[in-house]
């Protein structure tokens, strides 16, 4: 028996239908796909680099301008100035250095240039980094750009003027003009002290200096565990001209600290300071350090003084030290 007519048009349009769905779907599927590996492609591809170095293989950076210079070599306890011998650097400014001297990125290439004066290529500053492996990469480092942007740099030997992030060149321009010295290194300014205590013989004191910010000639004392009392004019006075620092250290290599003739056995004083930092470094604003003051040097002129800040031993000048320690004497 036939069916009807009217009942087979539909059923051929309703399969028309169907097929026109599956098609638009399939089509649809296809161009998702194609638009995903193309976003995976532009998402997963590699920016070009000026160079590529695995970090843990980096053992020496030298940074170098017209001016200045300063290395720092990989050692062991970390990574440390080769001059002054010894000296660690400031943990605080040298995080994600290695890191940034891993490859720039590329933002563009000029291509060879027939006058590398126009960018500042003359005379540039470079960066000689040194692999384990013994081979080196050295970049010149030329001037910005008009914009600021960008600095014009270029492998040595090669002859093609790249385009690298200015910020990348200002960090590693930094560590020449103001080396990430530790915080120890420096003189401190007297008036950025807050905490300085003096411990010796089980006996100590305690300043806290410049207590009161309207009043920057203030200050109080603690001795051992008694009530705090203020500090007079004179006692402040002159624990602003010791706390500064001493007017000469010198760095040597850290020997056998257990060495009896070093006196670190029976430590002559324990030194803390707090004070605040001229720039804050990100969050922080203040830092402390604990130096442990052993004996006398042969000639008596100097203290050897050690600190977990650096490898290195130090020696710092006598007669400040025998200040400091009859300072804290009189202020019982």
């Amino acid at each position: 028996m036939e069916a009807p007519l009217g009942g087979i048009a539909m059923h051929n349009i309703v399969i028309r239908l169907g097929l026109v769905g599956v098609a638009s779907l399939i089509a649809f599927a296809a161009w998702m796909v194609w638009i995903r590996d193309n976003e995976e492609a532009r998402v997963t591809q590699a920016p070009e680099r000026l160079y590529v170095i695995n970090q843990d293989e980096l053992i020496s950076v030298a940074i170098t301008s017209d001016e200045a210079s300063v290395r720092f070599d990989r050692v062991p306890e970390g990574w440390q100035f080769r001059e002054p011998n010894g000296i660690g650097v400031n943990g605080d400014r040298w995080g994600g250095i290695v890191l940034l001297l891993s490859g720039p990125q590329i933002e563009r290439e000029l291509g060879w240039v027939e006058d590398p004066r126009e960018f500042g290529l003359d005379l540039p500053s470079t960066v000689e980094l040194t692999i384990a492996n013994g081979s080196q990469v050295i970049i010149e480092i030329g001037d910005r750009t008009p914009d600021k942007r960008h600095h014009y740099a270029m492998l040595r030997g090669t002859s093609t003027v790249l385009l690298v992030n200015a910020d990348w060149g200002a960090v590693l321009q930094s560590l020449l003009e103001e080396p990430p010295f530790p915080y120890w290194y420096y003189r401190v300014n007297p008036e950025r002290a807050r905490v300085f205590e003096i411990d010796q013989a089980n006996q100590r004191a305690t300043m806290f200096l410049g207590t009161n910010p309207g009043q920057l000639a203030s200050g109080r004392v603690l001795i051992d565990d008694a009530d705090t009392r203020d500090m007079t004019a004179e006692e402040y006075r002159k624990a602003l001209s010791l706390v500064g620092g001493p007017p000469t250290l010198q760095v040597l290599k850290l020997p056998d600290t257990t060495n009896p003739a070093l006196g670190f056995a029976s430590p002559t004083a324990t030194l803390r300071l707090t004070y605040q930092l001229a720039k804050p470094i990100e969050e922080r604003f203040d830092f402390s350090i604990v130096y442990l003051v052993g004996g006398l040097t042969a000639d008596g002129q100097h203290y050897f003084v050690t600190t977990s800040d650096t490898p290195a031993l130090l020696t710092f000048n006598a007669a400040w030290i025998d200040a400091l320690l009859g300072f804290s004497d009189s202020l019982r």
